[in-house]
């Protein structure tokens, strides 16, 4: 014995239902713009280590989006650097980059990220 199409009428508004529904959740997720803050916390974190105290350490990954050798990605990664300072009010005076490196083999390393500067905070100069 076949259902009647009454019987069927639920599950088929239920269907339609659903498929408006996730047709329009899909929509209004693909709109929403990444922060300026989404690559600097997908691509780098700033760590200060416990035994050189005036030295931070600055890891970067280096995606297609900010290869390694691109002029326009290290202004980027710099960029990315003031802000992690300056939102942890590190190195007011300034900073210099004292050395780029590749992790070493058996370095604490759990998110992979490809290289980590050393950055020496400056001291503020007095001027009188």
């Amino acid at each position: 014995m076949r259902p009647s199409a009454a019987s069927l009428w639920p599950l088929l508004r239920f269907g339609v239902v659903f498929a408006i529904a996730a047709s329009l959740l899909l929509t209004a997720c693909s709109g929403i713009d990444k922060s300026a803050d989404f690559d600097r916390h997908r691509y780098s974190q700033l760590t200060t280590p416990r035994d050189r105290p005036g030295v931070v350490y600055f890891d970067v990954i280096f995606p297609p989006e900010y290869p390694a050798d691109d002029p326009v990605a290290e202004a980027a990664r710099l960029t990315w650097l003031k802000v992690w300072l300056a939102q942890r009010s590190l190195c007011p005076g300034g900073f210099e980059v004292a050395k780029r490196r590749p992790f070493d083999y058996l370095e604490d390393n759990p998110r992979g990220y490809q290289q980590r500067w050393d950055v020496a905070c400056r001291t503020a100069v007095k001027t009188d």
